[in-house]
């Protein structure tokens, strides 16, 4: 599985704008069930930065959405709301079960 993260910075006056942006772009029909999860998380200690989390199955379905025009409104509506501070794709493992105990 692969990971997508956002990080994001904005200012105060564009948080409920940008929230509101997270959900239309969640709700939106996806054209496959590659995507397994969005997320969005807020810092704790500074409510102007968040940080968007997408779970993808496989990195064919995951450059697919990177060279969408769906990814490209997302980064958009972000350069309009705020800042991009950074943009990561991650491998995500699971532990083994020896550990997990």
């Amino acid at each position: 599985m692969l990971g997508l993260q956002i990080r994001v910075r904005l200012p105060q006056d564009k948080r409920r704008e940008f929230l509101q942006a997270f959900d239309l772009f969640t709700c939106q029909p996806s054209t496959d069930d590659a995507c397994i999860q969005k997320k969005l998380f807020e810092d704790v200690g500074e409510q102007t930065r968040f940080l968007w989390v997408e779970h993808w199955a496989d990195l064919k379905s995951l450059e697919e959405y990177i060279r969408s025009n769906q990814f490209s409104s997302l980064l958009g509506a972000i350069d309009v709301l705020g800042e991009l501070e950074d943009l990561h794709m991650v491998e995500l493992k699971s532990f083994p079960e020896d550990i997990k105990k």
